[in-house]
């Protein structure tokens, strides 16, 4: 049974394009609704559902959908039951990566201060990395010791984590995007921006390894929105800009580019960036578009 299910593997919230064939190379047409059931079908295998289930949602995540995210994901966890021993810890991890992109898009920062990824222990370095962010992001306004110091927590976890698995880890990558936020809220911005040009590097070398390995925080992203709130406006629209070509649907950077553009005074310009982002949030939840303004 456990080599049927490896075989055969598809999770709900995927769906394969009708009477198409299987090969090695192609992925699903289509993600089917976020509650659907999970099923079992001989036309998918375990490869192919894990890069359908990243397709399905980044799609969410790109568009604002969080709640189909957040619900797709949730049968993914359940899905991840059917597997044998040997390929549920992949599996799994997977899931914790794309959970924890989830709750970065979102960007709650607070309320991620304490938050735990469900099964996070399978990819050790993904709770760390989104609670020491959330943790520096949260004290970058108010410069709070008690802040800075959860964060040095989660940082000392991650250093620990990226001696083991080596300076090419997505451990380490970790580890620069937590250093450089706690160097951006304690204003040390020389030492800020070359952690975070370092882990854009790292960043892309592991991206080369294929969508699986899509980053959770963006060094661009976090280096662009630390020189907007440092007021350092310029530098921040020409990061925004750069980080837009490598990842054109984001819609939280231009609206921070937005932001940047008002602060500028560049009025005719920043409108034209939030114009974009409510395009490309067309269909998002209320919330998400709540942030275009």
């Amino acid at each position: 049974m456990a080599s049927q299910v490896l075989r055969s593997l598809v999770v709900a919230g995927l769906a394969f394009a009708p009477g198409s064939t299987w090969q090695p190379s192609v992925v699903a047409a289509a993600c089917a609704a976020p509650s659907a059931e999970p099923q079992i079908t001989p036309e998918a295998v375990l490869a192919t559902a894990r890069l359908t289930l990243v397709r399905c949602v980044r799609g969410d995540l790109d568009g604002g959908r969080w709640r189909d995210a957040a619900e797709r994901l949730a049968r993914a966890r359940q899905a991840g039951a059917l597997l044998r021993d040997t390929d549920r810890r992949a599996w799994q991890a997977l899931v914790v990566r794309l959970e924890a992109t989830r709750h970065v898009d979102v960007g709650q920062w607070t309320a991620l201060i304490d938050a735990v990824i469900p099964q996070e222990d399978v990819l050790p370095w993904a709770g760390p990395l989104v609670r020491g962010v959330a943790a520096a992001r949260a004290s970058w306004a108010r410069q709070d010791p008690a802040l800075q110091q959860r964060a040095r927590a989660e940082l000392v976890r991650l250093e620990r984590l990226a001696r083991s698995m080596g300076p090419r880890s997505e451990a380490e990558l970790a580890r620069l995007l937590v250093q450089g936020a706690i160097a951006g809220a304690q204003y040390e911005r020389d030492e800020m921006q070359l952690l975070l040009e370092a882990a854009h590097d790292l960043e892309m070398r592991l991206l080369a390894g294929g969508e699986l390995r899509a980053p959770v925080v963006l060094a661009g992203e976090l280096e662009a929105d630390l020189l907007r709130v440092t007021d350092r406006y310029a530098a921040a629209s020409e990061r925004y800009r750069v980080l837009l070509v490598e990842w054109p649907r984001r819609v939280q950077s231009r609206i921070g580019l937005a932001d940047a553009y008002r602060r500028l005074g560049f009025a005719r310009e920043a409108e034209e960036t939030l114009a974009q982002a409510r395009a490309l949030w067309a269909s998002a939840d209320a919330e998400a578009r709540a942030l275009i303004r």
